[in-house]
């Protein structure tokens, strides 16, 4: 039912938006940041349960080391796409382009000592 809560917010988000659109125009990219924040600290909250059972699976399995980088990179991804969408809504498409990139880059930046791990375990099977 969360999501009919979330679905509701955005929606009279967009009505303030569109009428304020028409009245106001200056006031609707403010209002449609908050609401972008809003509804990314919802997200953050109803993924929390998801997020320390991925924690408490990985570290059963004893790829606990992953956690960190996995749930790190989950995090870049999704603030990373929501400010690209918002630069976008506002016209700005290179700048939501150039966000992306860097979220990638940054992920990539944050995977490297995981690969160093995955080669050392390759070589170690080829050893034997």
């Amino acid at each position: 039912m969360e999501l009919l809560r979330i679905a509701g917010v955005a929606l009279l988000s967009l009505v303030v938006i569109l009428t304020l659109r028409e009245l106001r125009p200056a006031l609707a990219p403010p209002t449609r940041a908050i609401t972008v924040v809003l509804l990314l600290a919802a997200a953050i909250s109803l993924y929390a349960p998801v997020v320390t059972r991925i924690e408490g699976l990985l570290n059963v399995s004893g790829a606990d080391a992953l956690a960190g980088p996995l749930l790190r990179a989950l995090g870049i991804a999704t603030i990373c796409e929501l400010t690209a969408i918002f630069c976008q809504d506002l016209g700005e498409q290179s700048i939501a382009e150039g966000v992306r990139l860097f979220g990638r880059l940054e992920i990539l930046i944050l995977s490297l000592p995981l690969l160093d791990k995955v080669l050392d375990i390759a070589k170690e099977l080829l050893e034997f």
